[in-house]
């Protein structure tokens, strides 16, 4: 199994008035990639945790390093690995690589599974623990 990963170009408009990205942007390339993670590797979209099964996987803490400013037309591989998981949480690490190999963000997000009727955490349920376990044993950072 290989890293997932989402293509994203720097656009002029994700950028503050010195020509690099604007910081908060990286959160919104962040999330996106996890949202897709989920509808690719691990099979179920967001709608579908939401409507149908009446869960969620919210972010509970997120923390990010700029390594390498970007500017406008910056072509990045938006990578999503897992690194640890709890009884209900998924660790991530995501990161954002040039094509010349240049790592410009290395994000660590930490999401949650919640019971939308319970309004609180619960354990992941199976078949999608399985999934993750394996997406993170075959990816390990």
């Amino acid at each position: 199994m290989s890293v997932f990963s989402i293509p994203r170009r720097v656009s002029w408009g994700d950028c503050d008035p010195a020509g690099i990205l604007y910081t908060p942007r990286v959160f919104d390339y962040c999330t996106e990639a996890i949202e897709r993670w989920y509808a690719g590797p691990m099979g179920i979209d967001w709608p579908t945790m939401n409507r149908r099964d009446n869960m969620g996987s919210p972010t509970v803490h997120a923390e990010c390093d700029y390594l390498v400013p970007m500017s406008p037309g910056l072509e990045l591989e938006v990578r999503v690995l897992v690194d640890k998981i709890g009884t209900a949480s998924i660790n991530f690490i995501i990161e954002g690589v040039a094509a010349d190999g240049t790592l410009h963000f290395r994000a660590r997000y930490v999401g949650c599974i919640t019971d939308f009727t319970q309004n609180k955490a619960v354990p992941i349920p199976e078949p999608l623990r399985g999934r993750i376990e394996a997406y993170g044993n075959a990816c390990r950072p």
